[in-house]
């Protein structure tokens, strides 16, 4: 009994990863489900038990890749790009490059993550909201990977933390597919990872915090701030790579990493130290601490 289970999961997880790596349709997957069912209760009333089990398995291997089907496709067909799609005559689906395919749109987003500052530009990841069409707004959904570009002033990058509501001019494009052989979907991949347009604003200037977080939020993006600034202050002065490592570990901050560095984690097997965000080693070290402090040792000593 304890591995009855087994086979569903199987099922389930072996359809959705042919969901997300086939040209299956969500209907055709969905259609499947009621002849599975019809098949094992023949198969029960037959008393054939092997039959009806390979029956049942094969059920939820289509509602497996029904369900990841359909995930797939919503995720590839946000509100906002719909909305897009419709206002620009389908000039998103066809669209692949640079931006510069329609007029900077007012647009408003909340942020899910703190900004990160690169070369040269800032990046930022939010969620649509509303976009502007001949002076209206009209609300939208999706997740949008936005570049500012130039260097924006570092108190201004400050401002822009997760939770917070942003309006700014954005140029919008859909992310780039590769169609040679054997390539992987980026667009796809994207996608699943929430992120269904790229978005481009030309200066910092352009953006304007319109509404802050909740408290919790606020209080979340202090504490991150405050370990970017110790961070900065007493390791990225000797060392910028360790003060990237230790950023992700604490915050789960990766964007400073260097390529190099982060496949030299995947390759050695440890990528899971800054994946976790800190949450274990704080733990690890908050235990003892608290230990030590009932026993009379605080500060530094501790």
């Amino acid at each position: 009994m304890a591995a009855i289970g087994f086979l569903p999961a199987l099922g389930l997880l072996i359809g959705a990863t042919l969901g997300l790596n086939t040209a299956l349709s969500a209907w055709s997957c969905a259609f499947a489900l009621p002849l599975t069912c019809l098949g094992a209760f023949v198969c029960w009333c037959c008393r054939a038990p092997r039959g009806t089990l390979v029956i049942v398995l094969a059920g939820f291997l289509a509602g497996g890749a029904a369900l990841a089907v359909s995930a797939r496709d919503r995720a590839l067909n946000s509100p906002a790009r719909q909305i897009l799609d419709r206002e620009f005559g389908g000039f998103l689906i066809e669209s692949i490059g640079p931006p510069g395919g329609h007029d900077p749109l007012p647009s408003r987003v909340v942020l899910v993550e703190d900004a990160s500052p690169r070369d040269g530009f800032v990046s930022l990841r939010a969620d649509v909201i509303a976009v502007q069409f001949r002076g209206m707004w009209q609300p939208a959904g999706g997740g949008i990977a936005i570049s500012v570009n130039g260097s924006a002033a570092e108190d201004r990058v400050r401002e822009w933390r997760a939770g917070r509501t942003i309006e700014a001019p954005i140029t919008f494009r859909r992310p780039t597919r590769y169609l040679n052989d054997g390539a992987p979907d980026f667009e796809r991949d994207q996608a699943l990872d929430g992120v269904t347009l790229l978005g481009t604003v030309k200066r910092g200037f352009l953006l304007d915090v319109v509404k802050t977080g909740a408290y919790l939020s606020e209080r979340c993006s202090d504490v991150r701030e405050h370990v970017r600034r110790a961070l900065k202050q007493w390791i990225e002065v000797h060392d910028p790579i360790s003060a990237a490592i230790a950023t992700a570990v604490l915050i789960g901050d990766r964007t400073g990493l260097p390529d190099e560095t982060r496949e030299a984690l995947q390759a050695a097997g440890t990528y899971h130290v800054i994946a976790i965000s800190g949450g274990n080693i704080a733990i690890l070290a908050r235990a003892p601490s608290l230990v030590l402090m009932v026993v009379g040792v605080r500060g530094r000593a501790a």
